[in-house]
């Protein structure tokens, strides 16, 4: 069995003394000295400790003053198998969305993904996702030229910050989205996610793979999002079988089975 590293325990201890309340909101934590004396870490540990503390939203460090205990932000929504337009973000008002876009070559992991030949011309778009001044999440969206070369300069207005506005394009092109798959991923950040998202390279991710086909199988469009594990919720939607539908299955398969 592994055992987890030592300045994750002591995020763990931290955690459950503020969750508990003996750090109340509000209150400035002992000092680094005292702290990393009181639970026999080095001070560089109970750094490393106290820098994912602050990426979950837990404490917030004040220069020349100390780290005082906040509170962490609304958790971030995203809808896994349904209509992603519908939902939104926490604290929607205050999401701030840019959205850039570029034309580049299929390297090999695209070319995989898009089922293009090496090197064939992408439009790609980046949807940076902001709650003030935190970013909360990023989304690349890929769509091969072969299957719509439209002007990158058409999303006049971002209305989703999920890329679904790339799809409005796709409709205009006279692409039709046939099924859309999923994957979804924990994980930790890359060194690039964590540069954009402003956490480090400790923090979890909430990685989302989507990829559209169309009628053929033929992929349209792949997405990338990637929401700060901390505060993210992946939702899911299963609807309920019919019980007269089982009923009539089950008097079908009686029939069959004579």
């Amino acid at each position: 069995m592994t055992l987890p590293l030592r300045y994750q325990q002591i995020v763990d201890e931290l955690r459950y003394r503020i969750n508990s309340g003996t750090y109340r909101l509000g209150e400035r934590l002992p000092s680094e000295d005292v702290l990393a004396a009181a639970l026999e870490v080095g001070r560089t540990t109970l750094r490393d400790a106290l820098e994912v503390l602050q990426t979950e939203g837990l404490v917030k460090k004040r220069h020349g003053s100390g780290t005082y205990v906040t509170r962490p932000r609304a958790p971030v929504r995203y809808s896994l198998g349904g209509d992603t337009e519908q939902t939104q973000p926490a604290a929607q008002n205050a999401i701030r969305t840019t959205l850039s876009a570029t034309n580049i070559k299929a390297n090999m992991e695209l070319s995989v993904l898009l089922g293009v030949s090496q090197g064939s011309p992408v439009a790609k778009y980046r949807y940076l996702n902001q709650e003030g001044e935190v970013p909360h999440s990023v989304v690349h969206v890929y769509v091969p030229q072969s299957v719509a070369c439209r002007d990158l300069r058409e999303i006049q207005m971002v209305r989703s910050p999920w890329g679904e506005d790339v799809r409005r394009l796709l409709v205009k092109a006279g692409v039709h989205v046939e099924a859309s798959a999923q994957r979804l991923t924990a994980r930790l950040a890359t060194a690039e996610e964590a540069k954009l998202l402003q956490i480090t390279i400790r923090a979890p991710v909430l990685s989302i793979e989507r990829v559209s086909t169309d009628a053929t199988g033929r992929v349209v469009e792949a997405a990338h999002l990637v929401l700060r594990g901390e505060r993210s919720e992946a939702m899911f939607t299963t609807l309920a079988p019919n019980p007269d539908e089982e009923a009539t299955d089950d008097r079908t398969s009686d029939v069959d089975a004579d």
